[in-house]
């Protein structure tokens, strides 16, 4: 099983023309990376998508909007 680097999540999440919901993200990772994909960043490894939006809410790099979940381009790292 290949591990996505957490930056296509956010990514997905920037170029999204309708902001996505928990459920409409967790389908769309489904589509495109199969219904067990991991996630990892540059320290930590093996998340699951819940981990990594916990991840991403804990440190500002998501936000909720009401049922919604964007992403916060002031708060992600560019490398």
């Amino acid at each position: 099983m290949n591990s996505i680097h957490a930056h296509t999540v956010l990514n997905l999440l920037l170029a999204a023309e309708t902001p996505y919901t928990k459920q409409s993200l967790q389908q769309a990772i489904v589509a495109s990376y199969g219904e067990h994909a991991r996630f990892h960043t540059c320290s930590l490894q093996d998340l699951t998508l819940e981990a990594l939006l916990v991840f991403f809410l804990e440190r500002g790099k998501v936000v909720r909007e009401g049922d919604t979940i964007v992403a916060n381009p002031a708060m992600m790292c560019s490398h």
